[in-house]
């Protein structure tokens, strides 16, 4: 019954704040999130901030302002629950898209939202949730 009510307070926390969107500028993005935890700096084109927001840390990838990338992670960084996974991706989708399961590499699943424009991936570890633009390269 615990989990359950958790999940339910989970899914009630992350419906009333939503998350940030792929292609949203920084200030959408700390509309969703708050002001940011940490500044990361840059990394050739990218400039990463963390936020926490809805009981998760969150690193979001800003090239020219605009979010190309957030990644979602509890503070324990203990491992995603199917329930979590479901509930970001749902957030994370346009609406009239949905995320279709694409074929897992190395044991790390993978996502494709319906319309192409983004994807998301879970390493094989499966405590960081990655959603970006699909063209979205991450400097090296």
């Amino acid at each position: 019954m615990k989990p359950l009510l958790l999940s339910g307070l989970l899914l009630l926390a992350l419906a009333t704040t939503g998350f940030g969107r792929i292609g949203e500028d920084d200030k959408q993005i700390e509309a969703r999130y708050g002001k940011p935890g940490k500044d990361f700096g840059n990394h050739e084109n990218v400039h990463e901030v963390g936020y926490m927001s809805a009981g998760f840390m969150i690193l979001v990838d800003f090239v020219n302002s605009v979010s190309q990338r957030e990644g979602f992670a509890k503070p324990d960084t203990s491992a995603l629950t199917d329930q979590e996974i479901k509930n970001i991706l749902a957030l994370s989708a346009l609406e009239g898209t949905t995320w279709e399961e694409g074929p897992a590499k190395g044991g790390d699943k993978s996502w494709n939202r319906s319309d192409h424009k983004a994807i998301a991936v879970l390493p094989a570890q499966g405590t960081f949730l990655f959603v970006q633009d699909a063209n979205f390269v991450q400097p090296k």
